[in-house]
């Protein structure tokens, strides 16, 4: 794996060994330095592999193999994580595990533990079916997952705007089933019975009063 350091150096262009060792201890400091000293057989001044290996030895604690195995097999795709992003987390997990074939070993394991039953299937039944081929058919189906789910969510708020629309329909329909002269239920069978006729209540024509809640008489008034 490349680190930020040794990315640096690639794209500043230093490829001698005594500089790149010289800009290593100058990055890492007085203290990693002292350490240094300290560590037998670190090679020469332009030794700058062997001197690297040597302070990653050192910081780094000794791994146990079949410990960091065992992790990289428990380890399943999760259910919001895109295929990319497991094959990664495994690209990760695989570097303490010495495997003698990394690439067939983060195969099989997405294989098992992937979520798409569809790439389990075909690698099931076509061996030649490998990583790269994988990864390929997982990012397709993933894409063509999101499309579908776009537009069907696209289609679902079409509906239900057209829902409101309804609604809203059968309720100005339901308000205009009475007569707004008489009270009485829209349609009438021929003329409104308040046509010609005024209100007791206001003495305005062609209409009954409402008044806290009750029919008033055209005769009485109550």
């Amino acid at each position: 794996m490349v680190t930020d350091f040794e990315l640096y150096m690639i794209a500043s262009g230093i490829t001698d060994g005594k500089r790149k060792r010289a800009l290593l201890l100058y990055q890492a400091g007085p203290r990693v330095r002292e350490i240094l000293k300290q560590i037998p057989d670190t090679g020469t001044e332009v030794d700058y592999d062997v001197e690297k290996a040597k302070l990653h030895d050192y910081s780094e604690p000794q791994k146990n193999r079949r410990y960091e195995v065992y992790r990289f097999r428990q380890a399943t795709q999760e259910r919001q994580e895109t295929l990319d992003q497991f094959h990664a987390r495994l690209r990760i997990l695989a570097q303490t595990c010495k495997f003698h074939d990394t690439d067939f070993e983060i195969e099989e394991q997405t294989i098992i533990e992937g979520t798409s039953s569809k790439i389990r299937k075909r690698a099931l039944h076509d061996p030649a079916f490998d990583l790269k081929a994988i990864l390929l058919e997982g990012r397709r189906d993933e894409q063509s997952a999101f499309q579908a789910k776009d537009i069907e969510s696209k289609e679902e708020t079409v509906a239900d705007a057209n829902r409101i629309i309804a609604d809203t329909s059968r309720t100005e329909t339901k308000k205009r089933s009475k007569c707004f002269s008489s009270g009485r239920a829209y349609r009438h069978k021929g003329t409104c019975p308040e046509k010609g006729k005024e209100c007791n209540n206001c003495g305005k024509m062609n209409h009954f009063q409402m008044f806290a809640g009750r029919k008033v008489s055209r005769t009485t008034g109550q």
